[in-house]
Parts: structure tokens; sequence; C-alpha cells
């Protein structure tokens, strides 16, 4: 005679019964979000949001010209998307009131000091030192780090 029927409505039934209190215990051990909740309008939350997935695109391209040894394609991508030039793209489509009008105060020193990095990264990428352009680099992504470690949209 087969028991593994019995035996396996015994275990659904244990592990429905199990459920909700895994799922509590789940919730509990979810750690806290302790960054600070941006808010700001709808428009400029979705333009944010997308101009960060474009930025982590970048940075991806940026490190697969620096591999490739096209340092002068990097500073061209660095200045165009990620530079001080990328500022203010969406001043068309919000009157004015980008989603950086919206950033604390901080936060938007953060978010200029990534786009000056960016700058200063094409600078030396056009100077054709790879070994010089990587650790300019760095304080691009030392920017992302920092603002998204400290800030989230609400």
């Amino acid at each position: 005679m087969r028991h593994w029927p019995l035996l396996a409505l015994l275990t659904l039934g244990a592990s429905a019964h199990a459920a909700p209190e895994s799922a509590r215990a789940t919730a509990a051990a979810v750690p806290e979000d302790s960054r600070e909740a941006v808010a700001m309008p709808p428009l400029q939350r979705a333009l944010l949001r997308e101009e960060m997935i474009q930025h982590t695109a970048t940075v991806q391209q940026l490190v697969d010209l620096l591999g490739k040894g096209d340092l002068a394609g990097a500073a061209e991508v660095a200045e165009r998307d990620l530079g001080l030039s990328s500022m203010g793209k969406h001043a068309a489509a919000t009157r004015g009131m980008g989603p950086g009008r919206f950033f604390p105060s901080p936060m938007r020193s953060v978010g200029i000091g990534m786009h000056e990095a960016a700058s200063h990264f094409a600078d030396v990428a056009r100077e054709g030192d790879a070994e010089a352009a990587l650790k300019a680099l760095s304080p691009v992504l030392g920017a992302c780090v920092s603002c998204h470690s400290a800030y989230r949209l609400e």
C-alpha cells in the first residue's frame, strides 16, 4: 500500500499552517530602510528613475570602453551622459523643475559632485592614461553609492 498521498497531504497541511507564521517571521526580520525618503511629483520621479537606470548603463559602457582601451570613446560618453554637460536635460519637459529641484541640499551636492567627477574622468581619459582614467572613475561610482545609500524615492 502506498502511503505517499497521505504523507503529501499531511505535509501540505503542515506547510499551510506554518505559512502565516513564516510570513510574520519574515516580515519581522526585514530591516527597516533608514535612507531619507525624497518626495517629488510623479513626472520628476519617473524621469529620475529613468535617468538612474541610464546612468548605470553608462557606467557599464565606460568600464567596457576602458577594458577595450578606447579612452577617447569613454571620455565622450562620460561627458555626454554623466558629466556636467548632461545636466538640465529635463528642463523643457518639466518647465525648469527637473528632479534635482526636489533634492534635499546634501543630496543635490552629491549629485552635482557626481557630474563634476564624470567631467573630470572625461578630461583624464582624453589624456590617454588608462590607469589614471580608471582611478578617476572611482569618485563617479563613489557618488552613486553615497547617494543611493543615503536617499530613496518616496
